[in-house]
């Protein structure tokens, strides 16, 4: 397959487009043709090095995919080639595009419990701006703070993905919030 490879870590020319070998499908796990891949800051975490985050070279980052199902594993129910779907990266594996090849390339494989079916009126462009953005807003407003309908918020960071996706929640549900940015 085709991928964005991080040759070394560093700088940007240290990303490669060239052959990488195809993701091995396990029997609980499903390959993924991917369509759309979001950019991450982390992704950038992972292509310059971070202390404490060491990966193995050569490496595929990315996390927020959507696409097609390529091939499934054995034991696999309930999944078939060609079915429309959405990446969960937080794996029982580790983060895809961290710990877990990612998916700037043709093809991810991920275990199957971690993929979510897309529904027909989202793009794969749109699907694939949803996992780390919403997904880091509903456990940051939910599961750790408790969020109730009527509260103000404070949004640092509001013209990022994670910043816009908490602003567009919050009032959704009923919420309160002031955002600020860095830049107009």
């Amino acid at each position: 397959m085709k991928a964005a490879v991080i040759e070394k870590q560093g700088g940007i020319e240290n990303i490669v487009y060239r052959d990488f070998p195809d993701p091995v499908v396990g029997p609980r796990d499903v390959l993924i043709r991917c369509q759309a891949v979001g950019l991450n800051y982390f992704d950038i975490f992972v292509r310059k090095g971070m202390p404490g985050l060491p990966v193995v070279m050569p490496w595929i980052s990315g996390a927020d995919a959507a696409g097609e199902i390529a091939a499934v594993g054995s034991e696999v129910k309930g999944w078939k080639i060609g079915d429309r779907c959405l990446i969960d990266p937080l794996t029982n594996e580790g983060m895809m595009g961290e710990e877990v090849q990612g998916a700037f390339a043709e093809y991810c494989r991920i275990p199957e419990q971690f993929v979510i079916p897309l529904d027909p009126r989202l793009s794969f462009v749109d699907a694939a701006t949803i996992p780390a953005n919403y997904g880091t807003t509903y456990r940051m407003l939910f599961t750790n703070g408790g969020f109730q309908a009527g509260e103000l918020v404070l949004v640092l960071g509001a013209s990022g993905g994670v910043g816009t996706a908490t602003v567009q929640v919050v009032k959704a549900y009923g919420g309160h919030v002031i955002a600020c940015a860095g830049s107009d």
